[in-house]
């Protein structure tokens, strides 16, 4: 006995290739994934096979994608004034296309990403500055050695090694 519930039922060769879609390629967008398969979802689509209400392949591997690598414009195709008119549109209930809901959701995962890389790299910056602030502090030591008292280098010391070793996790990540 098959359970389908409005899916369409597939032969064992079909459902291997639809399961098997190739997923997204590291250094490949999008696009050009859905290039590389149109041929194979266009068949699927002109036999009915195609699973879900909206007619389109679960694609898994093409959110996974632009959940993590995807943070240029290019990969976002509506500005934050459409993106705006869009959700007032969704919130409202004046519009439920499936469409603009993508679209609401890769510019959130655009801005996720954006945000994401911007608090990174102030981190990094601010573990850099402080080395070079305490690489200064023991250069003035050196120089003038009754500029700081031994417990306040010790200190310094200390935190330069802390530093140290977490930029090296982080590095290491």
């Amino acid at each position: 006995m098959v359970y389908t519930e409005n899916y369409p039922v597939l032969d064992e060769t079909e459902w291997k290739n639809y399961c098997q879609l190739p997923g997204i390629h590291s250094k490949e967008t999008p696009s050009d994934w859905m290039k590389r398969i149109w041929d194979k979802l266009m068949d699927y689509k002109n036999r009915g096979r195609l699973a879900g209400r909206c007619k389109y392949g679960i694609c898994h591997f093409m959110d996974k994608h632009w959940s993590t690598n995807c943070t240029g414009n290019a990969y976002c195709d509506i500005s934050f004034r459409d993106y705006i008119e869009f959700k007032n549109k969704l919130k409202s209930g004046l519009t439920n296309s499936f469409d603009e809901k993508q679209a609401i959701r890769r510019y959130e995962l655009w801005m996720q990403n954006a945000i994401r890389r911007v608090k990174r790299a102030r981190e990094v910056d601010r573990k850099i500055q402080a080395c070079i602030t305490i690489q200064r502090k023991f250069i003035e030591w050196y120089y003038c050695p009754s500029g700081l008292c031994a417990s306040l280098l010790v200190e310094h010391y200390q935190l330069l090694w802390a530093v140290r070793e977490e930029m090296r996790q982080v590095n290491n990540v």
